[in-house]
């Protein structure tokens, strides 16, 4: 939640009253979060500990539901049909592109938050961990098994990376010289994927993503079409004018 805009917090059928605490709980949690990050270096470390984990928890959520709704809006229509037909395959595969998108700026608003709370030494030192290096890095570097970055949101990746940069100089007295290597070899090989194989990838995913939007378009035309060979002349001309302007 912590990520989600107040006004999406808000669903059709949900109380004010719930909407109102949920509102409540995160915003406290926020200001938490934040006076801990001011005043880390006064505070107890399990203190400290406790809402980095929760951080890092949140963090896990968002990339699990933004890389969750890349994977099942790259499938195949085909994969998954139903009786409902291509009007809902259309519709649902719309929304899952959508949900997609919100996911990631969800993702990258939390991102941002973040970084507020990382402006402190002592919150640095704390976040220069492997479970922490290992989230950031996969938030900007990691791929689906078609090439393209899970992540979608240039500006999402970038803020994962901004959020690194404020984490790398902290780690150099608590980790591991293989655990640094493992830092720079991926940070390496991103800048190598975004030279060369990312672009491409991400071309053949848009072009598939259009291939199957007008696929769908052309299956909704059809069934219409066949239907209106059933209907009286003066009906179906209706029909087809009501078509036309939609």
């Amino acid at each position: 939640m912590l990520g989600q805009p107040l006004q999406l917090l808000q669903k059709p059928g949900v109380s004010q009253l719930s909407t109102a605490l949920k509102v409540a709980s995160t915003r406290l949690l926020q200001i938490l979060a934040i006076s801990t990050g001011t005043y880390a270096d006064k505070l107890s470390p399990k203190v400290v500990q406790a809402l980095l984990d929760l951080l890092c928890s949140q963090l896990k959520n968002l990339l699990a539901q933004a890389g969750g709704s890349r994977l099942a809006a790259g499938k195949d229509p085909d994969d998954s049909k139903t009786d409902d037909g291509p009007d809902s395959d259309k519709k649902d595969f719309r929304a899952l592109i959508r949900k997609q998108h919100t996911a990631e700026l969800h993702l990258g608003d939390f991102l941002v938050f973040l970084r507020r709370v990382v402006s402190s030494k002592a919150i640095q030192s704390k976040m220069a961990s492997p479970k922490w290096t290992e989230v950031l890095l996969n938030i900007a570097a990691q791929k689906c098994c078609s090439g393209v970055p899970l992540v979608g949101n240039m500006r999402t990746r970038l803020l994962a990376l901004h959020v690194l940069e404020a984490v790398l100089p902290a780690c150099e007295a608590n980790m591991e010289d293989d655990q640094l290597t493992q830092v720079v070899d991926r940070l390496f090989s991103l800048l190598s994927d975004c030279m060369w194989e990312a672009p491409v990838a991400q071309a053949k995913h848009s072009i598939q993503i259009r291939e199957k939007l007008q696929e769908l378009k052309l299956q909704v035309r059809g069934e219409a079409e066949e239907e209106d060979e059933n209907l009286p002349i003066q009906e179906r001309s209706v029909s087809r004018l009501s078509r036309t302007l939609r």
